[in-house]
């Protein structure tokens, strides 16, 4: 663990901090660096009087993590990244100018309680950081302005802002690369051939170039088996099954297939027809398939529309009798049948040798009679 002694702010330090009190200018805190002189035996008076440490190792900029009402936090963070070799130090030397001299001056120091070292980084990377905060007491009206940071140096905010970044950056390639590793064993498809959620809801695979397409040829109906939608253009639809109102022979059709498992792997399918135009306007037909080579075939069911309709009003009788009509005839009916039930046959006979009697219900009326 990095340990460190009590930072004493310098004799020209507080009086910068009195040059900008009350309002009467601002400060800038600018940099931070390591310095291999060794100043924890030193009293603080000789701390305080210092103006300048000698062996200077690696200075950085600073920035301001915090501003209260009385104080300003102040970090610095030393990374190895442009280290090629090794740096040992035993203090830290704390910078900063106003807007009264513009002198950057020596600030405050901070003794190493033991010597330190800061490794080489690799390749240019950092591998490793000293971060360091110092407390500055400040008056109600000081203003305090941050040096803005030199290229190459970030904060710990800026770190993770770049962390970020690369992570984004690279997101598309790492997924490009992910999906290629897995290509080669058929798992999944690379990221072009994937739809998003909103592209599904618009439909937008029906219409994908290498989708379920079938172009300018015969669609046996009875054996074609693709599982989803596939659209056809310029095509000829037969099968053995009855298409009602369809003419088979028609070609140059367009229009959708849907074959739809009765179960997830099933021969058996549910089989839906949509032609969009045939010369005699869209039609649409549904069927069950049980056979997947057309050895058992159903004739489709046509779902009808309102031009279907349309053509069978004419065909349905539109006359009819209200109930006191139908009433009426059944009365006649009747009253026919009783009449015809109580006639007797009468006969007017030239021939005497068949007889004639008197009607036994009539007595006025001759009737014709056989002879024994």
């Amino acid at each position: 663990m990095q340990k460190f002694g009590k930072t004493l702010i310098t004799d020209s330090g507080r009086r910068m901090l009195v040059q900008v009190d009350g309002a009467q200018g601002q400060i800038t805190y600018t940099n931070a660096a390591l310095f291999t002189q060794d100043i924890k035996d030193m009293s603080e008076e000789e701390q305080i009087a210092l103006t300048a440490l000698t062996g200077q190792q690696l200075i950085t900029p600073v920035s301001v993590s915090q501003v209260s009402d009385t104080t300003v936090t102040v970090s610095a963070s030393f990374n190895n990244s442009k280290v090629t070799e090794d740096l040992k130090f035993n203090s830290i030397g704390w910078y900063a100018k106003t807007s009264v001299d513009k002198q950057e001056q020596l600030m405050a120091v901070t003794p190493s309680l033991t010597e330190q070292t800061l490794v080489a980084g690799a390749e240019g990377a950092s591998t490793s950081s000293l971060d360091i905060d110092m407390v500055f007491g400040r008056s109600h009206n000081t203003t305090v302005v941050l040096n803005p940071n030199q290229e190459g140096v970030v904060n710990a905010g800026q770190m993770q802002e770049a962390i970020d970044k690369a992570i984004n950056d690279n997101a598309a390639q790492l997924k490009a690369e992910f999906a290629k590793s897995y290509a080669a064993k058929d798992e999944v498809y690379p990221k072009q051939d994937v739809f998003s959620k909103e592209e599904i809801k618009t439909l937008a695979p029906l219409n994908a170039p290498d989708g379920n397409n079938i172009y300018n040829t015969t669609i046996n109906l009875d054996t074609y088996s693709k599982v989803g939608i596939s659209k056809f253009l310029g095509c000829k639809l037969q099968s053995t099954g009855n298409m009602p109102g369809f003419d088979q022979s028609t070609e140059g059709l367009y229009g959708w297939i849907l074959n739809i498992p009765k179960w997830n792997g099933a021969v058996e399918i549910d089989q839906v027809v949509l032609i969009d135009d045939c010369g005699q306007g869209n039609m649409q037909f549904t069927r069950g398939r049980e056979t997947a080579d057309g050895s058992k075939v159903k004739d489709f069911d046509k779902i009808a529309t309102s031009r279907d309709l349309e053509k069978l009003k004419g065909q349905i009788p539109t006359d009819y009798y209200t109930k006191a009509q139908i009433d009426k005839i059944i009365t006649d009916i009747n009253s026919h049948i009783t009449t015809i039930e109580k006639r007797e046959i009468t006969h007017v006979c030239d021939d005497y040798d068949t007889g004639l009697e008197y009607s036994k219900s009539h007595k006025d009326v001759f009737v014709a009679v056989t002879g024994n």
